[in-house]
């Protein structure tokens, strides 16, 4: 038998929108919708646009520059001492 229950996630936990009782050990799957939640939940195709071109130009960047004073290595012997 299957069945369809409605929810939303909150605070990063699935909850259910009406009070549903199931047996203990019942297995469920979970289908993401793709519709959004809330209109403020979502992010308009602008905003998703500028996110993306913000993560190429930083995915882009070198991780140090010629003349950078202080390397990846200076990083990890402060954070985690002399090696």
């Amino acid at each position: 038998m299957s069945m369809v229950i409605r929810g939303h996630v909150r605070n990063g936990v699935i909850v259910l929108d009406d009070a549903v009782s199931l047996p203990e050990g019942t297995q469920v799957e979970v289908v993401v919708s793709s519709q959004a939640g809330d209109a403020g939940d979502a992010m308009s195709s602008v905003e998703c646009q500028r996110v993306m071109e913000t993560v190429a130009r930083i995915a882009e960047m070198p991780l140090e520059g010629p003349d950078e004073p202080f390397s990846g290595a200076d990083h990890d012997r402060i954070l985690y001492g002399q090696r």
